[in-house]
C-alpha cells in the first residue's frame, strides 16, 4: 500500500493567509491522487531555513521535532511519496538536500503541485541566489555566535528539556528536564527507543537525540547545581 506525506509550510503571513489555505487544499488533494493513504505535516507559518545557514536560536526547520520525525520516517521507508506545493515550501536552504536524500534512502518519490525545474544548474543557481541575498544577515549571525563561543557561552536553540539562564548565556534544566531524566532511567532499564518514546509521550527522534547527548545533559545538570549552590551560599 502506498503512503504519502503531504508537506505544508509557509514562511510569512498568518494562519488565515490565502497561500496557506491553498496549500492545505491542493497538497493533500494531490497526495490522495498518488497514494492510498496520506499523512499531513502541516507546519503552518514556519521558517524554511535550518541550522545549516542560520545561527538564530529561534525555532529552525531542522530543530522542529515533527520535521525530524518526518525525515526519519522518509529515510526508513514509511512513505512512498513526499508531496508539497513546490521545493521551496519544503525548505529554503541546503537542508533540502538532507530531506531529499532521506527520500532517496527510503525510496520515496517527491511530487510537487506546481511546476519545478529540476535541472541541477537551475536548482543550484536558485539556492545560491537565496543564500547570497541573506549573506549579510548570515555573517552577522556567525559573528555573534563566534563572540558567544569566545566567552564560553552556549548558542543555538535550547535542546529538549533545557532553557537559557536569566542572562541568556548557558542552557540549564527547564520544564521538561524531568522527562530527560526519565528517558535516561528507562534506557538504563533496558527499554527500547520506541518503548521509551511511548512511555514519555515524545517522538522517537527526541529520545534518540537525548540519549546521544547523555554526557552533555549530565554535565549541564551538574553545572546548574553548582550555580544554584553558589547562589544560595
Amino acid at each position: 500500500m502506498s503512503k504519502a506525506l503531504a508537506w505544508i509550510r509557509k514562511s510569512k503571513g498568518d494562519e488565515s493567509d490565502v497561500g496557506l489555505e491553498e496549500q492545505r487544499e491542493l497538497v493533500p488533494a494531490l497526495a490522495n491522487e498518488v497514494a492510498d493513504e496520506v499523512d499531513i505535516l502541516d507546519l503552518g507559518i514556519h521558517t524554511g531555513f535550518s541550522t545549516m545557514t542560520r545561527d538564530d536560536p529561534a525555532g529552525l526547520l531542522d530543530q522542529n521535532e515533527r520535521v525530524q520525525e518526518a525525515v526519519d520516517e522518509l529515510k526508513n521507508g514509511v512513505y512512498t511519496h513526499l508531496v508539497a506545493l513546490d521545493d521551496r515550501r519544503v525548505c529554503r536552504d541546503e537542508y533540502f538536500s538532507v530531506i531529499q536524500y532521506a527520500a532517496v534512502q527510503g525510496d520515496a518519490e517527491i511530487v510537487y503541485v506546481a511546476d519545478v525545474n529540476e535541472d541541477d544548474l537551475t536548482f543550484d543557481l536558485k539556492r545560491r541566489i537565496e543564500r547570497d541575498t541573506k549573506e549579510e544577515e548570515i555573517e552577522k549571525s556567525r559573528r555573534a555566535i563566534e563572540r558567544r563561543k569566545e566567552h564560553g557561552y552556549d548558542h543555538g536553540r535550547p535542546r529538549f528539556g533545557m532553557t537559557y539562564d536569566s542572562e541568556g548565556h548557558y542552557q540549564v534544566p527547564g520544564e521538561e528536564f524531568e522527562t530527560v531524566l526519565e528517558i535516561f532511567q528507562l534506557d538504563s532499564n533496558g527499554k527500547s527507543r520506541r518503548e521509551i518514546a511511548d512511555a514519555v509521550g515524545k517522538p522517537t527522534s527526541t529520545v534518540q537525540n537525548v540519549l546521544k547527548r547523555r554526557e552533555w545533559y549530565v554535565e549541564r545538570g551538574e553545572i546548574s547545581k553548582e550555580g544554584s549552590a553558589k547562589h544560595h551560599g
